[in-house]
């Protein structure tokens, strides 16, 4: 085999390379779309479950298992929202959001607190 011979082998091996890369490019692209849809999906029927369980209806006890979970953290979180300490008043002056630790509103120069 010629040079020229050598040279056109050696490229069109180096673009039949390139085009198995372009062909795995698309499709790792689609498996990572198809990856999503499932995904999504799967939080949609979350989504459809807790619906039915908020409604009354009863799953299977792994289902229910999980769903007393939630109820248990929402009660908790709503327990510690009401525990979380006031950290900002209004101004009785201009209606600013100030700190609570402020003497002086910092928009109007009210003063907040008597000294």
């Amino acid at each position: 085999m010629d040079v020229t011979g050598t040279i056109n082998a050696g490229m069109s091996k180096m673009i039949r390379g390139m085009k198995k890369s372009v062909d795995n490019y698309k499709i790792n692209g689609m498996v990572v779309e198809k990856q999503k849809m499932i995904k999504s999906l799967t939080k949609e029927i979350g989504n459809l479950a807790l619906i039915r369980l908020e409604a009354g209806d009863e799953m299977s006890p792994e289902i229910m298992e999980r769903y007393e979970a939630i109820k248990e953290a929402k009660e908790e979180i709503a327990v510690l929202n009401s525990e979380k300490k006031k950290t900002n008043v209004i101004c009785p002056k201009c209606s600013a959001k100030i700190s609570i630790d402020m003497m002086y509103c910092g928009m109007c120069g009210a003063q907040l607190h008597e000294a």
